[in-house]
């Protein structure tokens, strides 16, 4: 397939762009904590332009004071100036656009880092932070609008070619556009077009101080969807204003705080989601519009811009999995991409943790100059025993490097836990990116060999120079008195499609995520399912941008749920608890296992007993998330 209007130029203003790619001002957690640019946020941005990358918007940049948050850029002094204009350069340098995002958090975001309030149009407080803000005077008002101004002009002088202000995802511009956050009754409250007004004055203060020519862009929600929030009809009439006061081009996505799944849609949201938001807003106006959302091939960005919707493709989370998305495009390359799965774990989950944005399957992300992939100069002989997703990460990574590696997988299929969370509802994703594992370490040059269990002669025969053992884990099968009185199936075979429940009412021990998404399965097989966890609340180990889905889906469902609740034993009445000192019995029909993992050291005692140095990598050591499991067998593959 040709991508021909995914790879023609295109403007913005007066500004041109080689393709229609853009990469999105994500936050990143790179900069210093005193909000300066360091080298690996000027690497990571360097990075994307040189894998083809049209425009890049760097990320969220402070614009006063009040909005001084810990780890994001700031512009609001010209100390920061420096930095900033060796990111712009560097960008430039690199043969991309350089874009910077102007932002003031309001509500959204914490006084704390600065020791004050937050600042907003009213003073109700954000469900989030729950902090309450500071109302803003007409004064303050005009020294916000102000400061917005000066730093568009910062940034023009910087060197950067346009600048992008956040008004979306309820920050300062956004909250005061929206009736539940700005309940004000003088002239920038109210009527729709006053609740409008500040966002017109910023971009008229921008386009004084910038001059006519220079582009300016600005992101805004295509709905809120949160009650008496900004809906899609509201955003195109905010379109128009934008347009009349001076922007270049409109930038669209959805939420806010209150609804943040919808700001970095995760997987069980539909691909392309913003689309239709930006093809009715795109009618509205008669500048270009920037789509954001879940468009992870070059397949999806091709329809948006055929269908009318957008005229360029915002691509953020796709290429901090691949930084060569629009290179491989290019070359017609697109069996090759590296297919981001929407799992929000290292893009936002690791950022939040303080360990800045990056990818599960690219931990080199924010570390560029660090993490480096090196030709060996030592090939080594290398099995690999376990064909799951650390397994395979170890064995291409070390492969590609130069490495002779052989991998034994017991079974018939490639993917290990990946094809398990795949055959969960909304998850197909997962189980693509176990074959794509797979396929890149056979492309890699690995000798992958299925249906082969390790042995102690078949390592032998090898005579490897070393072993990585990741052979994964086993669910844990508690042992429960009156075993044997209600049938007893396991959470990963039943999610599989190995094991069949005929029963109808069914309790499934544990309320973790395997736990929960059997109970998923169940509901939506028409049974009644039941959790039972023995912790004070079920879903602990959900990310946070998951947890809202799945919590969602308990309550919709009324699903009933049991805390702080330990199982006894089985009984032909159900399952026998102990709640609160009391014994109860929870009546059902069956159930289903999904008690946690054990890691499968099996293989690593036999593989210690051949002699052979070995290194163990995954569950395999100890059950947890897949990323920590990539990125281990990642670190081992790149440094043998």
């Amino acid at each position: 397939m040709a991508y021909d209007l995914f790879l023609s130029k295109g403007r913005i203003g007066k500004l041109e762009l080689k393709n229609r790619s853009v990469f999105p001002p994500m936050g990143s957690g790179y900069a210093d904590a005193e909000g300066f640019i360091t080298q690996p946020l000027i690497d990571y941005h360097v990075r994307r332009v040189e894998g083809g990358c049209a425009m890049n918007i760097v990320e969220i940049a402070v614009v006063h004071y009040t909005s001084y948050n810990p780890h994001t850029p700031g512009i609001w002094d010209d100390k920061f100036m420096p930095g900033l204009t060796k990111l712009a350069h560097a960008i430039k340098d690199a043969g991309g656009v350089p874009c910077l995002q102007l932002w003031h958090g309001g509500r959204q975001q914490s006084g704390k880092p600065r020791g004050g309030e937050p600042w907003g149009p009213s003073a109700i407080p954000c469900p989030l932070t729950q902090e309450m803000p500071h109302a803003m005077t007409k004064d303050e008002i005009a020294e916000i609008v102000a400061s917005y101004g000066d730093a568009a002009l910062r940034a023009k002088k910087a060197g950067f070619e346009a600048i992008e202000l956040h008004g979306a995802h309820g920050y300062l511009i956004d909250c005061f556009l929206n009736a539940y956050s700005n309940t004000r009754t003088d002239e920038y409250g109210g009527s729709p077009e006053n609740r409008a007004r500040f966002g017109i004055e910023v971009i008229k203060d921008v386009r004084k101080k910038v001059g006519p020519d220079y582009p300016v862009i600005i992101r805004i929600v295509g709905s809120e969807n949160v009650p008496n929030g900004v809906t899609l009809e509201d955003a195109q009439q905010n379109a128009k204003w934008f347009e009349e006061a001076g922007v270049d081009a409109i930038d669209v996505s959805q939420g806010c705080y209150s609804v943040m799944p919808y700001t970095v849609p995760p997987y069980y949201y539909p691909q392309m989601v913003n689309a239709d938001n930006a093809g009715e807003i795109r009618k509205a106006v008669n500048i270009p519009v920037i789509c954001a959302g879940r468009i992870n091939t070059p397949e999806m960005a091709e329809e948006v811009l055929a269908s009318g919707k957008a005229d360029f493709i915002s691509l953020g989370r796709v290429q901090l999995a691949d930084p060569d998305f629009v290179k491989k495009t290019i070359e017609d390359r697109p069996e090759d991409i590296v297919h981001c799965i929407s799992c929000d774990s290292g893009c936002v989950e690791n950022m939040f943790m303080g360990g800045g944005a990056s990818c599960i399957f690219n931990p080199a992300t924010g570390h560029e100059k660090e993490y480096i992939y090196a030709p060996t100069d030592d090939p080594k002989n290398i099995l690999v025993i376990g064909g799951g997703p650390a397994g395979l990460e170890a064995a291409r990574v070390a492969a590609e490097r130069g490495h002779k590696v052989t991998l034994f997988e017991k079974t018939g299929e490639l993917g290990g836990q990946f094809l398990i969370a795949g055959s969960a509802p909304h998850k197909d994703v997962f189980r693509q990116a176990a074959i794509q594992l797979g396929y890149r370490a056979m492309k890699a040059g690995v000798n992958v060999r299925l249906y082969t269990e390790a042995t102690e002669e078949r390592i032998k025969a090898l005579d490897p120079d070393l072993v990585i053992v990741a052979a994964g884990s086993a669910p844990r099968m508690l042992k429960l008195e009156g075993d044997g009185a209600l049938p007893v199936y396991e959470a990963r075979a039943f999610l599989k499609g190995l094991q069949h429940i005929k029963e109808n009412t069914v309790a499934v021990l544990g309320g973790g995520m395997t736990g929960l998404e059997a109970a998923e399965v169940l509901t939506e097989q028409g049974k009644e399912a039941i959790v039972i966890e023995m912790l004070d609340a079920i879903g602990k180990d959900l990310e946070m941008y998951i947890a809202p889905y799945m919590f969602g889906y308990i309550a919709e469902h009324n699903i009933q749920t049991y805390v702080n609740t330990c199982c006894l034993g089985l009984s032909p009445k159900g399952v026998t608890t102990k709640q609160d000192g009391k014994t109860v019995t929870i009546p059902c029909e069956a159930l289903v296992m999904a008690a946690g993992s054990v890691p499968n050291t099996a293989v690593a005692e036999l593989v210690e007993k051949t002699g052979y140095p070995f290194k163990v990598v995954g569950d395999s050591v100890t059950p947890g998330k897949m990323i920590k499991a990539m990125w281990a067998a990642n670190e081992i593959g790149r440094t043998i």
